[in-house]
């Protein structure tokens, strides 16, 4: 009966001990959930298949004793496209009563960019790029999921620009371009259509047979696609005439493209070349149009 008492007396006590234990630990009876105080990010190892993004997320720990972090699930979306996952480097453990920076890193793969291109030319050149995922905690005595949803940035470009005005000289004896506007036609998985309206000044008093005009559009050097005009284009002598063409985009190209925007430092010059024949009193003569320059710039990561 001594013996019983005592063991009774020594679980009571061990009980007590436990909770003053716990208490101290956790003063509201549970652990309290970390709290993200920032995510950075920053672009890590570009090659031609891949393209890095790195990603520092500080936690604060508000608990007594150190938490493990179990894992990481990670997605980037460009306009609901997935364009891959990420995963913790290396182990990381909530240090008591303090921050600590979980590293991420980040495969986005490039053969998707062709996929993301295609929504944000239909979307009027707009893009949201979100992050979806969860850091898993291990709380000793639950696991906790810590949802990551929120939109790194949104990008907006005006790759074509706006429509250009030229002076054309009345002495001249050659063609002329009085205007030049792009804008996007068909997109589809294969090809995006560039459509141009080009007004030609004839300043000659006798008419003018434009035999072929040719495009090329290139993206930081990149031949993108080309276009060439199939029928013979009359411009009537003194006059303005509307000529209507159409520039392909291979979207095969695109994931080049990427690589060289992002190592450029998110920023790319395209550029329009155009070549035009003619002929005039039965002579055939070639001259190159005004080429068409553009610059891009992007903040894909919303500033690091």
């Amino acid at each position: 009966m001594k013996r019983a008492i005592i063991i009774l007396a020594g679980i009571i006590l061990a009980v007590i001990l436990l909770g003053g234990a716990v208490y101290l630990l956790f003063p509201a009876g549970k652990p309290e959930i970390p709290e993200i105080k920032s995510i950075t990010n920053s672009w890590g190892n570009i090659t031609a298949t891949n393209s890095e993004i790195k990603t520092n997320i500080v936690v604060d720990n508000p608990n007594a004793i150190p938490i493990p972090l179990k894992g990481v699930e990670y997605e980037i979306f460009m306009n609901d496209v997935k364009l891959g996952s990420g995963h913790s480097v290396g182990e990381a453990s909530l240090p008591p009563h303090g921050e600590h920076t979980i590293t991420l890193s980040t495969e986005l793969e490039n053969d998707k960019i062709p996929q993301w291109w295609v929504t944000h030319i239909r979307r009027g050149e707009n893009t949201d790029i979100k992050i979806k995922g969860n850091i898993i905690f291990d709380l000793k005595l639950a696991e906790y999921k810590y949802p990551i949803e929120r939109t790194l940035s949104g990008v907006r470009t005006n790759i074509l620009g706006d429509k250009k005005s030229y002076h054309v000289d009345d002495t001249s004896l050659e063609p002329q371009v009085r205007s030049i506007e792009n804008s996007w036609g068909r997109v589809t998985a294969d090809h995006t259509e560039i459509r141009t309206k080009m007004v030609m000044y004839n300043p000659q008093p006798v008419p003018i047979y434009i035999e072929r005009i040719k495009h090329e559009i290139y993206m930081n050097g990149i031949r993108m696609g080309s276009g060439l005009s199939e029928e013979t284009i009359l411009l009537k002598p003194r006059s303005d005439t509307e000529i209507s063409l159409d520039t392909r985009l291979d979207n095969d190209k695109l994931d080049d493209w990427w690589v060289s925007h992002l190592r450029n430092g998110e920023r790319t010059s395209v550029e329009i070349k155009s070549e035009l024949v003619y002929k005039a009193a039965g002579k055939e003569f070639t001259i190159e149009l005004p080429a068409q320059k553009e610059t891009m710039e992007t903040d894909i990561l919303g500033g690091g």
